[in-house]
């Protein structure tokens, strides 16, 4: 599981720089309805700039495991991110690991997915008819409280069991995702536009600012 993921990502020239600033993800939006959607068909050049250097996150929403396995397959693309109403069944059909968003209303709703067939969580804000990239943050120090720490465990779960690893996701910039750090205290974290100059186009700047600052709060957090 990845610390630092740049989602949203457009172009190739935008993935170098994502892993030059320090990003060990990019996220790649295969949702047509996404104002940073990529065609699957011009999808590659992303995927060959971070290769080897950086995981390539394929980001989907209600699409069919069967389009899933073909994308990622075709484009050698090792990890899926479910953002909309995908089914556990559609999920358990998925032959890549999982990253199930989660979108809550306050600190609310994760039970949910207790058993979803998913290896991580990515934790967003709800908002009405969208599926991510909205910049509206959650409640951190309520994530704190709930969650307590950088795995989400759930009532029935072994005490044995080490808990699924969750990413924060949501209004972070470079200004303030060292206190979300602190104050959620997540496994890693997850940005879009507060490291854009424009929708899909991010800005080098601020990218290498934000991993910076993630960096100085996961440190302070001692996640």
């Amino acid at each position: 599981m990845f610390r630092i993921k740049v989602c949203g990502v457009t172009s190739a020239e935008d993935a170098a720089l994502a892993v030059e600033a320090g990003a060990d993800a990019v996220g790649i939006n295969f949702f047509r309805g996404s104002i940073r959607y990529v065609p699957p068909l011009s999808a590659a050049p992303i995927v060959e700039a971070v290769r080897g250097r950086a995981a390539a996150v394929a980001v989907f929403v209600n699409a069919t495991p069967e389009t899933i396995s073909k994308i990622c397959g075709e484009l050698g693309i090792g990890v899926v991110q479910l953002s909309g109403r995908e089914p556990a069944d559609s999920a358990a059909r998925i032959r890549f690991p999982v990253i199930r968003a989660v979108h809550l209303m306050g600190g609310s709703g994760i039970e949910a997915f207790r058993n979803y067939p998913c290896g991580s969580f990515l934790l967003d804000a709800v908002v009405p008819g969208k599926f991510g990239g909205t910049g509206i943050p959650l409640d951190w120090g309520d994530l704190g409280r709930t969650i307590g720490g950088p795995h989400v465990r759930f009532g029935s779960d072994d005490l044995s069991n080490p808990g699924r690893p969750w990413m924060l996701a949501g209004g972070l910039t470079p200004g303030n995702v060292t206190e979300a750090i602190m104050t959620a205290r997540p496994f890693g974290v997850d940005v879009a536009s507060g490291v854009e100059t424009a929708p899909g186009k991010k800005d080098r700047r601020k990218m290498k600012d934000f991993v910076d600052n993630a960096k100085e709060g996961f440190k302070g957090c001692g996640n």
